[in-house]
């Protein structure tokens, strides 16, 4: 039996597809894991999907498919709105009901308050979902004021926070970011891992993955079964 797990972060652009293919990079062909984003906008060029599957070179069984693919990049109730299109949340979540226990890292889209439509906002999906997250944060100056927002928005609403994890380019501030972070927001840093001095070709990209990304194991150790290790 697996789990899957929602990965969300304090915005837009903080993180959350490089987190998502360090951690397919690392774990997906040892732990069968899928990478799925069900809401996908700003597709002109290519999806965060397609960006994954091309930086990891992981085979097309390990992604899901996304539910809607949107082309304008803005939030999912507008690019669906500028479409003639509406996002069914109750469908959404069916989706995500029916693959709950397998291992599937859900990417959302945007920050917990970013809309799937007029009525209904992520964080909301988030909460009807009931699986564990992983908070992305950024390593950059700003990170304490979103972290803590979004940590103290998630907890009061009972959402079963796993950590959070840091990822952006490396800079002085990073070990108070991570220690102010943990004081006040209750949850556990996860780990930290630093955009890469340059850009990288797929076996590069794995074998950085694989030694920089979760290095003690907090991050797969907080949301695998135990039952699901080797």
């Amino acid at each position: 039996m697996g789990r899957a797990f929602f990965v969300t972060g304090t915005g837009t652009d903080v993180g959350k597809t490089y987190f998502s293919s360090l951690f397919m990079a690392k774990y997906a062909q040892k732990y069968a894991f899928q990478y799925w984003k069900p809401i996908q906008t700003g597709i002109l060029e290519s999806s965060d999907t397609q960006f994954i599957q091309k930086i990891t070179n992981l085979p097309i069984e390990n992604f899901r498919l996304p539910l809607y693919e949107l082309k304008a990049p803005a939030s999912p109730h507008y690019a669906a709105k500028l479409e003639n299109q509406e996002i069914d949340s109750k469908f959404v979540l069916s989706e995500i009901t029916k693959i709950r226990k397998q291992n599937v890292l859900i990417e959302g889209a945007g920050g917990i308050f970013v809309p799937w439509t007029d009525q209904y906002l992520s964080l909301r999906g988030i909460q009807e979902s009931n699986l564990d997250v992983v908070l992305v944060v950024s390593s950059e100056l700003g990170t304490i004021n979103h972290s803590l927002m979004s940590l103290d928005i998630l907890l009061n609403r009972f959402v079963p926070v796993a950590g959070f994890y840091m990822v952006g380019p490396n800079n002085s501030l990073v070990e108070d970011n991570i220690a102010t972070i943990q004081k006040f927001g209750g949850v556990s840093c996860l780990g930290c891992t630093f955009f890469p001095s340059q850009k990288l070709n797929p076996e590069e990209f794995r074998n950085f993955a694989n030694s920089e990304f979760d290095r003690d194991r907090s991050v797969i150790d907080s949301i695998l079964p135990v039952d699901d290790e080797d």
